[in-house]
């Protein structure tokens, strides 16, 4: 007989706590009384089990222990009057209330446990609403700060065309293969030689191009500034010009060329 494989089993713990069959129970009681060493542990793990009910401070219900109580007790009645049995009621452990405290303290920690990790995932989930609708909060902060910029800009820019004598020259794609959808106007202030550019409709370019706008008059073509086609319903303000009959822009290597290329014109639009 492996004594300390019985003893490692659980059943010892079982019994005590009155979870075992009757034939188990029974078994347990011949055990202890054949083998000192299982008694003496047996008495052991009532100490301890009695140690942990004084500390864990756990009150259960009057209803709670009376249950329990009743069904361990009745377990108990049937152990003591088996005729298997001939261990005196001192050596077999005897139902004290100790035993009750003990099991309604560990259903009440069980039920304390699933009630912590309920709130606690209550918690959890309105930290992270909380956090969501901070987040939102602060990038609705960031977008009205950001429109209260691009009004005060678009605010400058209006009073700008309305100071001046600007004549629109609107030029579109429509009439090439590249952008038939292009869409680009040109602000001209002749007496101030001011341009201005506004983008309605231009596809952006790979980093390695860029589009730029011609002044095209009596002396050819004059490359006069790089249109960016990601700021749209914007002034773009470019160099100035005396005289011009055309418009046009035209796709060029990154940082612009001396001479449009033809290849790829965009848009392109008459003046007057």
């Amino acid at each position: 007989m492996d004594i300390q494989a019985y003893i490692s089993s659980g059943k010892l713990e079982l019994f005590l706590l009155g979870e075992l069959g009757e034939r188990e129970r029974e078994e347990v009681v011949r055990m202890a009384k054949k083998y000192p060493e299982i008694q003496k542990e047996l008495d052991q793990l009532q100490d301890a089990f009695l140690e942990i009910d004084q500390k864990s401070g756990i009150a259960p219900s009057d209803s709670v222990k009376n249950k329990i109580f009743k069904t361990l007790e009745a377990d108990f009645v049937k152990e003591v009057k088996s005729p298997v049995s001939e261990v005196s009621p001192a050596k077999v452990i005897p139902m004290q209330p100790w035993k009750t405290y003990f099991a309604a303290a560990c259903i009440a920690a069980v039920l304390a446990t699933f009630a912590a990790i309920y709130y606690a995932n209550q918690y959890f989930d309105i930290d992270q609403k909380f956090t969501a609708l901070v987040q939102e909060q602060s990038v609705l902060a960031e977008e009205l700060n950001q429109y209260k910029v691009n009004f005060e800009k678009t605010d400058i820019q209006l009073e700008t065309l309305l100071a001046g004598n600007f004549e629109k020259i609107s030029m579109k794609g429509d009439g090439f293969e590249i952008e038939k959808d292009a869409i680009v106007d040109v602000w001209w202030d002749k007496g101030a030689n001011s341009v201005f550019v506004s983008v309605n409709n231009l596809s952006s370019l790979e980093d390695q191009y860029d589009y730029q706008l011609w002044a095209i008059g009596d002396q050819g073509p004059v490359g006069i500034g790089l249109v960016n086609a990601d700021q749209k319903f914007s002034l773009q303000q470019m160099e100035a010009v005396a005289s011009a009959g055309t418009f046009a822009i035209t796709i060029e290597p990154k940082g612009g060329s001396q001479s449009p290329t033809l290849e790829k014109l965009v848009v392109i639009g008459n003046v007057g």
